[in-house]
């Protein structure tokens, strides 16, 4: 027999980054287009690490860091929080991992 908990462990990460990447996408669709990047995620701790932006722009506001962390927390039951990082993938600070969305140079 199946519980909510032991599916909620048995997600892959893949899988959630997926459903990270969907949430994103459907809540803050203003990111979407290279505006953000799953760097990774971390299955076992519920952890993701989302960049925003290009490396050498602004990226998003703390506020919105915030809103962005309490909906996936609230949203995505594996997930427990984010953690950030500068630069998108496009080459101007460090690789991209993130498949769901175009690549460019700004």
């Amino acid at each position: 027999m199946s519980t909510d908990a032991t599916e909620s462990r048995d997600v892959t990460a893949a899988t959630l980054r997926s459903r990270v990447a969907a949430t994103l996408d459907s809540e803050f669709p203003d990111l979407r287009g290279g505006k953000r990047v799953v760097q990774r995620v971390d299955a076992d701790t519920g952890v993701v690490t989302l960049s925003f932006s290009c490396g050498c722009s602004d990226g998003v506001s703390a506020d919105t860091e915030r809103a962005i962390e309490n909906t996936l927390v609230t949203e995505l039951d594996p997930v427990t929080g984010i953690t950030t990082e500068s630069g998108c993938g496009c080459g101007s600070a460090g690789r991209s991992t993130d498949d769901t969305g175009p690549k460019a140079p700004f």
